[in-house]
Formats: structure tokens, sequence, C-alpha cells
């Protein structure tokens, strides 16, 4: 059998939520949400970092928009005690995705996800498409809706 890339799992776990994802390739790469929001020529606000962290229960996805950071002492507190930024392995072996190219969904398991309240504040937000040099589009509302994620206020 076949190994299936990031790209590929990500396309078709979103066709198996019902979202049609137009991933757009950036030959350049976009790992940083900067870089990102320049390949796209969108607003750095707009970009949505999925960043994985570890808590007291297991990892958590903070949906965080491009601008602002993780405060990890706030997020601690939304989750109930101590976290830290998951490292790659942790990563990988949680989203079942590289740094760089997580996707906001997609995952092997479920994994408990809190948004940034930023990223509600756009009718068209951009994610990681299962690689680094890989974006889509969502309006944030479908993204609620496909990750059942809180919006909440964990960034600084």
């Amino acid at each position: 059998m076949a190994k299936t890339s990031g790209a590929e799992r990500f396309v078709f776990a979103a066709r198996e939520l019902g979202i049609d994802v137009d991933a757009v390739v950036y030959p350049e790469g976009t790992r940083t949400a900067a870089q990102a929001a320049a390949a796209i020529g969108c607003e750095l606000s707009q970009i949505c970092k999925s960043l994985l962290v570890m808590g007291p229960d297991g990892p958590v996805l903070a949906l965080t928009a491009g601008h602002n950071r993780v405060d990890l002492e706030a997020l601690g507190a939304l989750v109930g005690g101590e976290v830290r930024m998951a490292d790659a392995s942790e990563a990988l072996a949680s989203t079942g995705y590289a740094i760089g190219g997580t996707p906001p969904f997609g995952h092997p398991t479920a994994i408990p996800t809190l948004i940034d309240t930023a990223l509600l504040e756009h009718e068209v937000i951009y994610g990681a498409g299962g690689t680094p040099d890989r974006c889509f589009s969502i309006g944030p509302q479908q993204l609620l809706e496909v990750t059942g994620a809180e919006p909440a206020g964990f960034t600084c």
C-alpha cells in the first residue's frame, strides 16, 4: 500500500467532512504566518496557525491568528493546568502532520481545540493544507463547525 502525503490525507479528511478544499501550492513555502500572508496576499490576521500544546490531559490544538502569539499561561488557565508547546515528534504523533503543515482538522483522533477570537472577525481565513507549502481557505463559521473549536482568549 502506497503511503499518502500529508496533502492527500488532508484533502481526503476534508472531503469526509463535506468540505471541498481547494489547496493552493506555494513553491517558495509558507512555513511562517508572514510568509503565508505574503504568498496569499491577505492580512496576517487571516492566517490560521494550528499550534499544538501539551496540557495536563494531553494535546490541545490552539488555532491562532497569524498576528498573535499563544499566551501559554492564559491557555493553561483555560485547560486546567500547565501547558507547553509540543515538540516536532509530539505534534506529528498527535496530528499526523509535520509542524508548519498542520491543518486545523483532519487528524487521526479528535483533539480538543480552541480558536483565537481574532480569526472570527474575518469572512475568510487561511490554514495549512497538510504540508508547509499548501494553504486553503475556509470561512471561520465552517471551521468552528468542523473542528468543534471553542472560541477563547489565549493570545498576546
